[in-house]
């Protein structure tokens, strides 16, 4: 049986512990109770219905991963695991990897009280029932209310002691809540743990006019910019950067696309803006992406090929622990503050705009149907020029033509139902993926060239570099079979299905 949290504002612990002494229950004496949540920053655990948290504090200390059907899993940690690599290996080691994949986990908030438990025990001694009285509840040092709460659990089996249990402390005036005692501490702490998403997608009414629907937009991306800034200065974990970057990159689309909208001095200004910002945090996610891949590229080619490569490893690692700490200094500049400041105060100015675009007064639906259909033209006619000749650079200007899409369609997609729009984004997700794997390799075969000649002296041994050239190889494999698969990924995106796909899309309304 799950725990289930008891509270009132009239009874008293003490009038509670007394009653159920004189109920057969078996009085423990006080105890200290620290609880830790740990999440991901965008709440992955919590999505996927896991409650993940460290109990106690130093050597004493164990965490607990609890599903809410079985019973939970726990581990020993003297401190709070960042990484599921940081417990033991283990079933809620093994559990933890998939979900929390590259994300660290931060705390959320730590619950304090002091316990006193109150036990049934059968005629052998093992406990049938227990209630724990929760008083000076606190949440991270602040008192929450009610300041108290007892908390009932049963052993399978005893659903009877359970149920007297429970009549009980009603008979006293205590009211079952929802969850236990850490769920209802952190709801009365007002502690959020679905995490941060950053959705781009904000609701939008068609015959709004495009300016403020623009404007509304921008300052979306700007939150999801702000809310991932301390996490890439700590260098918490990489997702934090990427996140950071895409909404840059959106909104430096979504400037793009507001010509004849927005006033050209804006546009100019913080299209250049964004441009920079885009600029100087693209190293560091570069070396990001390489060691996030590393197991993918090396582990096929066996674990003597890996180890030649470990000064490799950590090489790129050096690289790219510099380029974070370069990274974390532009974010803390004058020039970053003067930037997102200004444009934060352009987004939350209000009434008539200087130098607004023709566009400004017209119904964002129609602003927007034109703009994501001159967008699918663009991919299309891109496209279609591309044959087994035409350079590398060209399918990576058809990825940045179908990002500009897919931005169109995330950021006004509030415009259009959900159902049509994600059928359209998953055929155009198809070409994406295929043109992302082929510039990341791209990318990286050259980087592994910059990379082999700023070895350390000390590296480059003879198995090293052998290795090296075993890896460049097979990630060029890589490159050449997604170009191969090209041809045919583009087919079956430029077809009447697609086109339908994207006239349903439009014509929907949420």
């Amino acid at each position: 049986m799950n725990p289930t949290a008891f509270t009132s504002s009239s009874s008293s612990p003490s009038g509670v512990l007394d009653a159920l002494a004189a109920a057969g229950f078996e009085i423990g004496p006080p105890r200290a109770l620290r609880r830790t949540v740990v999440d991901t920053f965008d709440g992955r655990l919590h999505r996927a219905g896991l409650r993940l948290e460290v109990r106690g504090a130093g050597n004493g200390a164990e965490v607990v991963l609890d599903d809410g059907r079985s019973s939970p899993a726990r581990a020993p940690a003297a401190t709070a695991p960042r990484r599921a690599a940081d417990l033991p290996a283990g079933p809620l080691r093994s559990r933890l990897g998939p979900v929390l994949d590259v994300r660290a986990l931060v705390p959320l908030a730590t619950v304090t009280a002091t316990v006193r438990p109150a036990v049934r025990r059968d005629a052998e001694g093992t406990a049938r029932v227990t209630v724990d009285v929760h008083d000076d509840l606190a949440v991270d040092g602040a008192p929450v209310g009610p300041p108290w709460a007892a908390e009932l659990r049963a052993g399978a089996g005893y659903a009877k002691d359970a149920a007297s249990a429970r009549a009980l402390l009603r008979s006293l005036g205590l009211k079952a809540g929802a969850g236990d005692v850490l769920d209802q501490a952190l709801a009365a702490a007002g502690v959020a743990r679905r995490g941060f998403t950053g959705s781009p997608t904000i609701a939008l009414a068609a015959d709004e006019p495009a300016l403020p629907a623009f404007r509304r937009v921008l300052a979306n991306l700007m939150l999801a910019v702000d809310a991932n800034w301390q996490g890439t200065v700590d260098d918490v974990d990489p997702e934090f950067l990427h996140d950071l970057r895409v909404a840059v990159r959106r909104t430096r689309s979504v400037l793009a696309q507001g010509r004849r909208v927005l006033p050209a001095d804006v546009r100019a200004t913080y299209r250049e803006a964004f441009g920079w910002l885009g600029g100087v945090t693209g190293p560091s996610r570069d070396l990001d992406v390489y060691g996030i891949e590393w197991d993918r590229y090396v582990g096929p080619l066996g674990p003597d090929v890996a180890a030649d490569l470990e000064p490799v490893r950590r090489h790129i690692e050096s690289l790219r622990s510099s380029a974070h700490a370069e990274l974390s200094d532009v974010l803390r500049s004058e020039r970053y503050r003067e930037v997102t400041d200004g444009w934060r105060a352009w987004l939350a100015g209000a009434g008539p705009v200087a130098g607004a675009g023709r566009d400004a007064g017209r119904a964002i639906g129609k602003v927007a149907a034109g703009r994501i259909r001159d967008a699918q033209a663009q991919v299309l006619e891109r496209g279609r020029g591309i044959s087994a000749a035409t350079p590398a650079e060209e399918l990576h200007q058809l990825r940045k033509d179908a990002k500009k899409l897919r931005y169109l369609l995330e950021c006004f997609g509030g415009l259009y139902a959900p159902a049509p729009r994600k059928a359209f984004v998953q055929r155009l997700k198809a070409l994406q993926d295929n043109l992302g794997q082929h510039q990341d390799a791209e990318v990286h075969v050259a980087q592994l060239e910059e990379i082999a000649a700023g070895l350390p002296e000390g590296s480059r041994g003879p198995a090293t570099l052998v290795a090296l050239g075993r890896l460049s190889e097979s990630i060029d494999r890589a490159r050449r079979s997604a170009r191969q698969e090209f041809a045919g990924r583009f087919r079956s995106y430029d077809t009447r299905a697609t086109a339908r796909s994207l006239d349903a899309l439009l014509d929907s309304s949420p």
